[in-house]
Protein backbone atom coordinates (compact mmCIF):
# COMPACT_ATOMS: atom_id res chain seq x y z
CA UNK A 1 0.00 0.00 0.00
CA UNK A 2 1.25 3.33 -0.76
CA UNK A 3 0.16 6.53 1.38
CA UNK A 4 0.85 10.22 0.23
CA UNK A 5 0.95 12.86 2.57
CA UNK A 6 3.15 16.56 2.99
CA UNK A 7 5.86 16.64 5.46
CA UNK A 8 5.70 19.88 7.25
CA UNK A 9 9.42 20.03 8.76
CA UNK A 10 9.55 23.43 10.88
CA UNK A 11 13.01 24.70 11.19
CA UNK A 12 14.63 27.52 13.25
CA UNK A 13 16.10 31.14 12.20
CA UNK A 14 14.32 30.77 8.58
CA UNK A 15 16.18 27.75 7.63
CA UNK A 16 13.73 25.91 4.93
CA UNK A 17 13.44 22.22 4.14
CA UNK A 18 15.00 21.84 0.40
CA UNK A 19 14.57 17.77 0.54
CA UNK A 20 13.21 15.15 2.37
CA UNK A 21 13.43 11.23 2.81
CA UNK A 22 12.26 8.76 4.85
CA UNK A 23 14.76 5.56 5.54
CA UNK A 24 13.56 2.05 5.05
CA UNK A 25 14.12 0.71 8.04
CA UNK A 26 11.65 -0.98 10.52
CA UNK A 27 13.03 -0.85 13.63
CA UNK A 28 14.97 2.96 13.75
CA UNK A 29 13.16 5.12 11.24
CA UNK A 30 14.48 8.54 10.22
CA UNK A 31 13.62 11.17 8.54
CA UNK A 32 17.01 12.81 6.60
CA UNK A 33 15.93 16.61 5.74
CA UNK A 34 18.65 18.95 3.39
CA UNK A 35 18.07 22.88 4.30
CA UNK A 36 19.27 25.73 2.25
CA UNK A 37 21.58 26.34 5.21
CA UNK A 38 23.04 24.06 3.73
CA UNK A 39 23.48 20.94 6.16
CA UNK A 40 21.13 17.59 6.62
CA UNK A 41 19.71 16.81 9.76
CA UNK A 42 18.15 13.71 11.15
CA UNK A 43 14.38 13.58 12.51
CA UNK A 44 13.16 10.61 14.20
CA UNK A 45 9.78 9.36 13.29
CA UNK A 46 8.19 11.36 15.85
CA UNK A 47 9.41 14.53 14.71
CA UNK A 48 11.88 15.14 16.90
CA UNK A 49 15.11 16.85 15.64
CA UNK A 50 18.51 14.19 16.45
CA UNK A 51 20.63 16.24 18.06
CA UNK A 52 24.23 16.39 17.29
CA UNK A 53 23.62 14.03 14.24
CA UNK A 54 23.88 16.70 11.06
CA UNK A 55 26.53 16.48 7.82
CA UNK A 56 26.91 19.74 6.22
CA UNK A 57 29.36 20.10 2.96
CA UNK A 58 30.95 23.63 3.04
CA UNK A 59 28.53 25.40 1.05
CA UNK A 60 27.14 23.30 -1.68
CA UNK A 61 23.43 22.32 -1.64
CA UNK A 62 22.06 19.42 -2.07
CA UNK A 63 20.57 18.20 -5.03
CA UNK A 64 19.36 14.37 -4.56
CA UNK A 65 19.52 12.06 -1.54
CA UNK A 66 17.92 8.22 -1.29
CA UNK A 67 18.63 5.94 1.37
CA UNK A 68 19.41 2.16 0.97
CA UNK A 69 16.58 -0.18 0.59
CA UNK A 70 18.06 -2.81 3.19
CA UNK A 71 20.87 -1.36 5.08
CA UNK A 72 20.59 1.90 7.07
CA UNK A 73 23.12 4.23 4.75
CA UNK A 74 22.27 7.37 3.03
CA UNK A 75 23.21 8.44 -0.71
CA UNK A 76 23.91 12.03 -0.58
CA UNK A 77 24.28 14.25 -4.37
CA UNK A 78 25.66 17.91 -3.92
CA UNK A 79 25.42 20.61 -6.29
CA UNK A 80 29.28 20.63 -6.71
CA UNK A 81 29.27 16.87 -8.89
CA UNK A 82 30.13 14.65 -5.13
CA UNK A 83 28.70 12.13 -3.77
CA UNK A 84 28.41 11.17 -0.28
CA UNK A 85 28.15 7.94 1.38
CA UNK A 86 26.73 7.85 4.98
CA UNK A 87 26.48 5.15 6.98
CA UNK A 88 23.91 5.41 10.38
CA UNK A 89 25.44 2.81 12.35
CA UNK A 90 29.41 3.86 12.48
CA UNK A 91 28.52 7.37 11.24
CA UNK A 92 30.87 7.19 8.42
CA UNK A 93 30.43 9.59 5.54
CA UNK A 94 32.55 9.02 2.62
CA UNK A 95 32.56 11.33 -0.32
CA UNK A 96 33.32 10.82 -4.47
CA UNK A 97 33.55 13.34 -7.34
CA UNK A 98 31.73 11.88 -9.54
CA UNK A 99 30.87 14.85 -12.48
CA UNK A 100 31.61 18.60 -12.82
CA UNK A 101 27.68 18.88 -12.96
CA UNK A 102 25.34 19.07 -9.81
CA UNK A 103 23.81 15.09 -9.09
CA UNK A 104 20.60 15.11 -10.60
CA UNK A 105 19.40 11.22 -10.24
CA UNK A 106 20.27 8.39 -8.00
CA UNK A 107 18.95 5.18 -8.38
CA UNK A 108 19.86 1.53 -7.41
CA UNK A 109 21.37 -1.24 -9.05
Amino acid sequence: MTMFFDNLVTMENNEECLLSAWSNSEINVMLAVATNAPRIVFMSDEGALIPNFEITRGTNTVAQMKWHPVIHALAIGWSDGCLTLWQEDDRLVRDEKVSTAPVSKLTQL
